[in-house]
């Protein structure tokens, strides 16, 4: 299976929504920690979703307006330092939860997230392939 297998379209699951992001989110359902600026202390979140471009992030406090960087923590290992743009919003009971596009991210951070998907998410890395 070559890399560009992963861009062939897929046949769709009965019942799921429709996939329209060329590169495909990692389901991964992890809690992680997330730090709004410099110097603030982190705030637990969950990362439900990931790929290099964006996220869907779920928390208990609205992110302010203007948030155009954050701090994605999720071990001692792995932290990513991305700047954001919000796609969505809804809230759920009483969780925000965020659709993320990720609008820098530094190039040895996406090794760095592929390397962390493989370690921790194998299961999920190639799951829709």
């Amino acid at each position: 299976m070559s890399l560009f297998d992963f861009f062939k379209n897929k046949e769709p699951v009965p019942g799921a929504p429709k996939e329209h992001r060329l590169l495909p989110r990692w389901k991964i359902s992890a809690l992680v920690k997330i730090r709004l600026s410099a110097g603030a202390p982190h705030v637990p979140c969950e990362v439900k979703d990931l790929n290099m471009k964006g996220c869907c992030l779920t928390l208990e406090q609205v992110l302010p307006d203007g948030c155009a960087e954050v701090e994605l923590y999720f071990n001692e290992k792995y932290f990513f330092n991305v700047g954001i743009a919000i796609v969505w919003h809804k809230k759920i009971g009483n969780k925000q939860v965020y659709g993320i596009k990720f609008t820098r991210v530094r190039d040895a951070d996406k090794e760095k997230m592929f390397q962390m998907m493989q370690e921790n998410f194998s299961g999920q890395l190639w799951k829709d392939i």
